[in-house]
């Protein structure tokens, strides 16, 4: 196998645990409003929201669209509510930004990959002022050399300019020696993929590979990341 030298590690299911972050902040919300933080509720929100994530990495909304609407369309659609005005995003956000619960291996694997002479940056989706937050309180910032972020470049992955942007601050970065790590298919994988450097598919839930995507490596949890660069 090549030896890389600059990792791109994803943020959200990756290192840290998105769907608690999300969970403990839809608690709070609901239950702020007067409504029940019932799983049902949680997850229709979970599943309506990752579609727009989706819609937006594919460049159908913009991210400000994004946040304008979900929340507003979501009460309307299921609760018959209509909202004054977008102050339940910023409530969210603020929820949102304080769930920094560390995937199992996660904290080890960056201690052996940091030990052993790797450059390590992050490439994620997402608000800048939450997953800064999340990185830090986790204590995950202190590994990377840079922490490169959607709404900082101007861009969403899998596109190529997020990866172009990025790729531009990096000194002396070489595409052959790059690998992205990530849990997502239409993000990380399909990102790497049009970016042009070689891809490791983080496949905790066993999930079945889209063949229209590359992908050069495979582990099914973080532990395994560490044999897998040996």
């Amino acid at each position: 196998m090549k030896r890389y030298q600059t990792l791109l590690f994803d943020v959200d299911d990756t290192l840290l645990d998105f769907h608690a972050a999300q969970d403990q902040a839809l608690d709070q919300l609901f239950t702020s409003v007067d409504i029940e933080p019932t799983a049902t509720v949680k997850q229709a929100y979970a599943t309506y929201n990752q579609g727009l994530w989706e819609q937006l990495e594919r460049g159908e909304i913009t991210r400000d669209e994004l946040m304008a609407i979900r929340f507003p369309t979501f009460f309307k659609e299921h609760f018959g509510k209509t909202l004054a005005n977008n102050s339940l995003n910023e409530r969210y956000l603020q929820f949102l930004a304080n769930g920094h619960q560390a995937l199992p291996g996660a904290r080890e694997l960056l201690e052996d990959l940091a030990a052993r002479d790797y450059e390590l940056y992050i490439v994620t989706n997402g608000v800048k002022f939450i997953q800064e937050k999340r990185l830090k309180e986790s204590k995950f910032d202190q590994y990377f050399k840079q922490i490169f972020i959607s709404e900082t470049l101007g861009a969403q992955k899998p596109s190529q300019l997020f990866f172009k942007r990025a790729f531009d601050q990096i000194a002396g970065f070489d595409k052959e020696k790059a690998l992205i790590i990530g849990d997502s298919l239409s993000s990380d994988m399909l990102g790497g993929q049009n970016a042009g450097i070689n891809t490791l598919w983080l496949n905790r839930k066993q999930q079945v590979a889209d063949p229209k995507i590359k992908i050069d490596l495979e582990a099914s949890s973080l532990a395994q990341i560490s044999d897998i660069l040996s």
